[in-house]
């Protein structure tokens, strides 16, 4: 990352920019850069890039803004000058994949540095996101057939807003009326719970926080009655990019005994904060620990970054290496429930990651991991592949049908990438595939699925209401495809998105500004909490169904026999519609861009 003091953007430069909108040739580009400073170049690039998408006057004010100011960017220029250069030169075939990806990447980068800057410049006292604070108890009714509603909403500033119950009555709701049917006699998958990633980078950001700010993370997400009530968590074992640096748990060269092996590095920081998580709840989270990368001796590439594999000869040393870090966590006082075998294993990336082919996990589980956890006798759970959806289904069916490496195997991990509306890097065709997680179900309704990672890339992106949305989409299409837990991903991030080692600064659900002292509940917070705080663990989904595209729906009906629906509306208009529960009709409603959960207590239905 390079911390640059742009030059002001005198007025002679001004009439450049007809010329850019017009559309200048490779040989004006290259003019351009011998003609302008290096800096300068970067910021026609920028001009140019805002002039395609937002018009030549707000592009000429972002160009002034941004040449004033003092930025902090995640990329060279020199890559944002490329990428810039490349978007000129395929502009005129919009369809072609490169174009689409460079032009996707710009405009991201883009918007998201420039929220980043304007929360910097004017966050002290233009509010970008709700401060945090203690929610509100969930609303109980034990009338019979009354529903609760509580409500978050774009425009109404409604956040788990509890608003007046509905009453449910005998009656059939009106033909060709937008409807929400429950079946609570239909049932589904038990739901394991909701819950975020102790990181190295969350933890030691709450340390830095004041002890009345620390309080208030913990209980937003783990209190059951003024938080999110989550039970579950997620680890790396060893580093990972939202760590301080690279490190591993034996760092001794051709140490197969792994006689250097300590987890010292977790007691400053991870360790607290899972202890006090685990307080807050009362009992034991379920706690999954990935890798990243084995440590850098037992790889090919002799580093633990960008790629490459693990070793032959070292794969009996990293299959004790899980043994140990599970047996260290469990006489820590905080045992583990599950791991994975890698994180990403297709991802060569600038951090942490170990490539694995398909056959190489199964091979890598059957003959050695397997044995090595259950000679151990720990009661971890082993779940594979821990990467996007797009080849969840050919992984597990790779492993599944060996029946040595099945047999070790307690299900499948993934995570939510590859949405090309949200991010720049997949295909235009899109990757995003969520029937593969109902695929993966039917291929072995006995084993499990996981969702253990999610986060929107690019920095913080504070008050995009979007990012909830994206969520609350995911959440509710990944349950009614057999969706067993969801992990979240950091915890806590600091404004900038970090900290990270290599700079791949992205988004949380709370985001702490330490120089302002201030705690922000993003969107994704509120969205997800509609799940979390009323599906508890246990709960079994039940059927749901909607007859309007804009009505979103899944339903679960919960241990102490209490029923939870969830109904989001991303759309730009009102829907009002009938809810629908065992012959019995309400009317109720659905405010553009807003999401809501209707409860039915045990007494009620």
């Amino acid at each position: 990352r390079s911390s640059l003091v742009l030059p002001t953007l005198r007025l002679p430069t001004l009439p450049i920019l007809p010329w850019l909108w017009l559309g200048p040739s490779l040989g004006d580009v290259m003019l351009l850069e011998l003609a302008f400073s290096k800096l300068l170049a970067f910021l026609v690039f920028l001009v140019l890039a805002c002039g395609l998408r937002l018009g030549i006057v707000v592009a000429g004010l972002s160009a002034v803004l941004l040449a004033t100011a003092r930025i902090e960017f995640s990329i060279t220029w020199r890559s944002a000058v490329a990428v810039g250069a490349v978007a000129v030169i395929t502009k005129s075939a919009a369809d072609h994949p490169f174009a689409c990806m460079a032009g996707n990447f710009f405009t991201d980068f883009l918007w998201s540095r420039l929220r980043n800057l304007a929360y910097k410049v004017l966050g002290g006292f233009v509010k970008f996101a709700d401060e945090g604070s203690p929610l509100a108890p969930v609303p109980e009714s034990s009338q019979k057939g009354s529903v609760c509603v509580v409500r978050t909403a774009r425009f109404s500033g409604e956040r788990f807003a509890a608003l007046a119950p509905l009453l449910l009555s005998k009656g059939v709701p009106p033909s060709s009326e937008p409807l929400v049917a429950l079946d609570p006699s239909v049932k589904f998958q038990i739901f394991l719970g909701f819950g975020g990633s102790f990181t190295e980078s969350s933890a030691d950001l709450l340390l830095e926080m004041s002890p009345r700010n620390q309080k208030l993370v913990l209980d937003a997400y783990f209190d059951e009655a003024t938080g999110l009530g989550f039970k579950v968590g997620r680890l790396h074992i060893g580093s990972c990019d939202f760590s301080r640096g690279n490190w591993s748990c034996a760092e001794e060269p051709a140490d197969e005994e792994l006689k250097s092996f300590s987890i010292e590095r977790y007691d400053k920081s991870i360790l607290p904060m899972i202890r006090r998580a685990q307080e807050i709840v009362g009992s034991q989270l379920l706690l999954m620990a990935s890798p990243w990368s084995p440590p850098r001796w037992m790889k090919d590439t002799g580093e633990m970054l960008k790629g490459g594999k693990l070793l032959p000869q070292y794969r009996k040393a990293w299959a004790k290496h899980y043994v140990k870090f599970a047996k260290a966590f469990e006489a820590a006082g905080v045992p583990l429930w599950s791991m994975t075998v890698q994180n990403e294993p297709h991802a060569s990336t600038p951090w942490e990651n170990c490539l694995y082919t398909h056959d190489e996990e199964r091979d890598f589980v059957r003959d050695f991991l397997g044995p090595a956890l259950r000679e151990s006798s720990l009661d971890v759970k082993l779940l594979v592949w821990d990467h996007n959806r797009d080849d969840m289904f050919v992984r597990a069916k790779t492993v599944y049908s060996d029946p040595e490496a099945e047999q070790f195997v307690w299900g499948v991990a993934y995570h939510w990438y590859g949405d090309p509306r949200y991010e720049m890097w997949p295909a235009r065709e899109g990757q995003v595939l969520y029937d593969n997680v109902r695929r993966v179900h039917e291929l072995r309704p006995d084993k499990h699925i996981v969702m253990s990672e999610a986060c929107q890339e690019f920095g913080p992106r504070l008050g995009d209401w979007k990012v909830g949305e994206r969520y609350g989409e995911a959440i509710i299409r990944d349950l009614n495809n057999w969706l067993e837990a969801w992990i979240d991903w950091n915890l806590i991030l600091d404004a900038s998105g970090g900290p990270n080692h290599v700079n791949n600064f992205v988004s949380a659900p709370i985001i702490v500004d330490l120089a302002r002292d201030k705690v922000l509940f993003h969107t994704n917070f509120y969205y997800m909490g509609h799940f979390s705080r009323f599906i508890k663990p246990g709960a079994r989904r039940i059927l749901a169904s909607s007859n309007r595209d804009a009505l979103e729906v899944t339903a679960f009906a919960n241990p102490d026999g209490s029923l939870a629906a969830v109904v989001m509306n991303q759309g730009d208009f009102d829907v009002n519609f009938w809810l629908e529960v065992a012959g019995e009709v309400t009317k109720a409603e659905a405010p553009k861009h807003s999401i809501s959960t209707f409860l039915l207590s045990a007494g009620a239905s």
